[in-house]
């Protein structure tokens, strides 16, 4: 038994493109799913928090891309329904054990009765999960798909993802849906699900933007027994991946750049500096630019609730000493060469207080993207 899926067309998508997918799994699976923080959320969302409140259990995906049911009133939620009971007919399931997914443009109603089609269509024809095309029909403004796969020995991780633009998930992500044979109880499943997330997908940004879509959902089809640290290091793996790629495809962006801050007091401390730098527009706009200008880096960090020691701490973009508490000009000429060969840049702050450390990763702010955000609507 597999996971399957369908594909079908909605009319959302320019160019008469694939834009409904639906996934069957082989039977009802423990799932746990975390959802925007935005207070603004999209109809699915609010439709599938809905179900999820009532089982831990589900049997069924739909998901549309090209129009982000949402700010259309209450009508978008009774649309979601539609969707998840139209899938339901098809497959012969309750369709309280469907989940519905949407991402794409704000404030357009679903024109429901060609999705309805679309959702029909899919069901028709299952084959097995191909994740590069599944990424694929769920993307946007994405520049390539984003799958992953893990397996060791009979322990299999696998998923697919989609994002690049309004990305700075607050406890969940853009959409991204994995995939376990492993055995997992429902309470477990969520405090693995809850602590991979922190180090992966909401240690990521684009843009400083949280969407009113996203989703992020952990899977388990309930095959196997597996070690519970085995399971949770394939877990991160895979998650970690599609949350880079997800950087690495960040609307215009030509450079990956990771923020490591280490040593600090406190593991929060650590995580709130780093992010603190990544999300920083003079520290993305100048690694743009190829400029090694540790001094916005220092600013970033130092404007954080969390005191830091400015004669104490170091600085090093890739392996290049830039600061420690005085300048070293020699080093930050072989960091601008650094950042001129490199595509993914380090860029590490040692606080040299403590044992704590975190890691974040976003891309640079570019001329690209603000010609594509300017010229796209709600």
């Amino acid at each position: 038994m597999e996971v399957l899926m369908g594909v079908g067309k909605g009319g959302l998508k320019a160019g008469n493109k694939p834009d409904i997918l639906v996934i069957l799994l082989p039977h009802p699976c423990t799932a746990s799913f975390l959802f925007t923080t935005n207070h603004f959320k999209s109809a699915s969302v609010i439709y599938s928090e809905r179900v999820l409140r009532e089982r831990d259990t589900i049997r069924a995906l739909v998901i549309n891309s090209g129009n982000a049911n949402c700010g259309v009133g209450e009508e978008g939620i009774i649309h979601a329904e539609m969707m998840a009971r139209e899938t339901a007919k098809h497959l012969d399931i309750d369709y309280r054990e469907v989940l519905v997914f949407s991402t794409g443009i704000i404030g357009k109603p679903l024109p429901i009765e060609s999705v309805l089609e679309g959702i029909a269509s899919a069901c028709r024809i299952l084959e097995p999960l191909d994740l590069k095309r599944a990424s694929e029909v769920i993307s946007t403004t994405d520049r390539f798909p984003k799958y992953a796969f893990v397996k060791k020995g009979a322990l299999e991780v696998f998923g697919f993802a989609k994002g690049a633009g309004m990305i700075h998930p607050q406890m969940a992500t853009m959409l991204s849906f994995i995939f376990t044979n492993a055995e997992v109880e429902g309470d477990v499943l969520r405090k693995l699900h809850r602590e991979i997330n922190e180090r992966t997908f909401n240690s990521i940004s684009v843009d400083g933007c949280t969407s009113t879509n996203d989703s992020f959902g952990i899977i388990s089809l309930g095959f196997m027994k597996e070690d519970l640290e085995n399971l949770r290091q394939s877990l991160e793996e895979v998650s970690l991946s599609l949350a880079k790629k997800i950087v690495e495809d960040g609307e215009g962006a030509t450079r990956i750049i990771k923020v490591v801050v280490k040593n600090a007091s406190i593991s929060l401390k650590a995580k709130t500096i780093a992010e603190k730098i990544a999300t920083s527009n003079l520290v993305k706009t100048a690694i743009f630019g190829r400029d090694p200008n540790w001094g916005r880096i220092v600013a970033s960090a130092g404007s954080t609730p969390f005191p830091i020691d400015q004669f104490k701490l170091r600085v090093y973009i890739g392996s290049h000493l830039v600061y420690d508490g005085k300048p070293h000009p020699k080093a930050v000429e072989s960091a601008k060469k650094y950042l001129e060969e490199n595509r993914e840049i380090e860029i590490t702050l040692d606080l040299r207080e403590g044992k704590e450390s975190w890691t974040y990763y976003t891309s640079d702010l570019t001329y690209d993207y603000i010609k594509i955000n300017a010229e796209y609507t709600t």
